[in-house]
């Protein structure tokens, strides 16, 4: 299937009656810890757009039969992820990846696992056009947006023009760069000021995990080094060349392409982008194919399970000379547990965020 986008002029005629959508200061959305992301500048916050924007994710309209909405597949309550290996779309058929997690979008600069697309505006025809998820055609969702009496007044109000395919991907676009989470103890604790907000047992685990590999006599190790795909306030490296796209090592062979699909360089095949750990005790099953049910499994690969035959292995997993972690079980323990203090809880339910319908 070919993707198409939109220009400004399809169908944006403006209406009657003008309306000025209220402004909103991106320094009330994004925290002063997280540092501004870089926003579009031709599509800046409005509570009119937002609101729009949101309405648009949680309306199944925006499928075929009108039975699938974006919010289908990325669920609050699992950070915007769902908790299936693959998502079911239209006529029950299987997308091809597991549904990553949407938060904190506004710092990323590529999305989707293989990095293909560079804005939200692009991303979200895709997931609309696609055979095996909602299946629409961009002219009948056209149509059925102008004959929408909600949708001719939201437009109105967000953009004074009535409903067309551009301003559509830029409400939403909005609405998932405002999605924010940044509230979880492990935020509280970064970059180390404030131990007493974590246990024990999670401070172990914030060593192992920041730790660098270093190997004892007994073959032991202190630190995972887990940092260096997933470091930062965002608990994600989101610079492509330093880990913000690897391959960890899940098969002998690349299986699925991953960037490689896209770039068709020979490095690039089975590497995928590494995604944010915030909220990660919530976004089950995981990888890219979700192919671990559980936390214990993703830390068991890292552990004793890396295919470090794998071509394109990242550097820094090769540079453990081809050798297993094999934590030790306290270790597992610990590092799980600091995972666990990632979950940004007031995200989860964060109204802002709901089904407004």
């Amino acid at each position: 299937m070919v993707f198409t986008s939109c220009t400004k002029e399809d169908g944006a005629v403006p209406d009657s009656g003008m309306y000025k959508p209220t402004l909103v200061d991106p320094e009330d959305i994004f925290p002063k810890e997280f540092g501004m992301p870089l926003l579009p500048k031709d599509n800046p916050f409005t509570e009119e757009g937002i609101q729009l924007g949101r309405m648009l994710f949680y309306d199944p309209i925006l499928s075929i039969d009108s039975s699938i909405s974006c919010g289908s597949c990325h669920q609050q309550e699992y950070a915007f992820a769902e908790p299936f290996d693959k998502s079911f779309g239209f006529l029950g058929l299987r997308s091809s990846r597991n549904a990553m997690p949407l938060f904190n979008l506004a710092y990323h600069h590529s999305y989707f696992w293989d990095t293909r697309v560079k804005t939200l505006r692009e991303l979200v025809f895709e997931p609309i056009q696609a055979h095996n998820e909602m299946a629409m055609t961009l002219p009948t969702l056209r149509e059925r947006l102008k004959r929408n009496k909600r949708y001719v007044d939201y437009f109105n109000k967000a953009f004074n023009h009535e409903p067309n395919l551009h301003d559509m991907s830029l409400a939403m676009e909005q609405f998932l760069l405002s999605i924010v989470s940044k509230d979880s103890r492990f935020n509280q604790f970064f970059p180390g000021d404030n131990l007493q907000v974590l246990s024990q047992s999670e401070l172990r685990g914030a060593f192992i995990f920041n730790g660098l590999v270093e190997f004892d006599a007994n073959g032991k190790t202190k630190g995972a080094d887990c940092f260096h795909c997933h470091g930062g306030e965002l608990a994600q490296q989101l610079n492509a060349s330093m880990g913000g796209v690897a391959s960890n090592g899940l098969d002998p062979e690349p299986v699925d392409l991953g960037v490689g699909g896209i770039t068709n360089q020979n490095q690039d095949m089975g590497t995928f982008k590494a995604p944010s750990l915030l909220n990660i005790a919530v976004t089950a099953p995981y990888m890219h194919d979700g192919r671990f049910k559980t936390l214990e499994e993703v830390i068991n690969h890292y552990s004793e399970g890396v295919h470090f035959e794998n071509p394109n292995i990242h550097p820094q997993m090769a540079a453990h000379g081809g050798q297993q972690l094999n934590l030790t079980q306290q270790q597992k323990e610990d590092l799980l547990a600091f995972l666990r203090s990632m979950t940004d809880s007031s995200f989860l339910v964060n109204p802002a965020y709901a089904n407004p319908f």
